[in-house]
């Protein structure tokens, strides 16, 4: 396959991992980095003034990709990572 925007890139493999139908979500962080969503939550959304914890663009970015597969609620957070690395 091609490179992407990202950093990285997508391989088949041919033997089971254990990786849920979940591992199709990062197709949605190149949509992100390609509209400059990461540019637009940084310049207004300033919720995190220290340095500890999640930046706001990956709260941000962790609630829509729990949206998009499916999750009703915060708690849901644990089936995102729960999948094999």
């Amino acid at each position: 396959m091609t490179q992407g925007v990202l950093a990285f890139k997508y391989e088949e493999e041919k033997k089971d991992t254990g990786m849920t139908a979940l591992a199709g979500l990062p197709i949605y962080l190149d949509l992100a980095k390609v509209i400059g969503l990461s540019k637009s939550i940084e310049k207004y959304l300033k919720i995190r003034t220290n340095g500890q914890g999640w930046t706001d663009t990956q709260m941000v970015l962790s609630l829509v990709l729990l949206n998009l597969a499916g999750g009703s609620c915060v708690e849901n957070l644990k089936i995102l990572e729960a999948d094999v690395l």
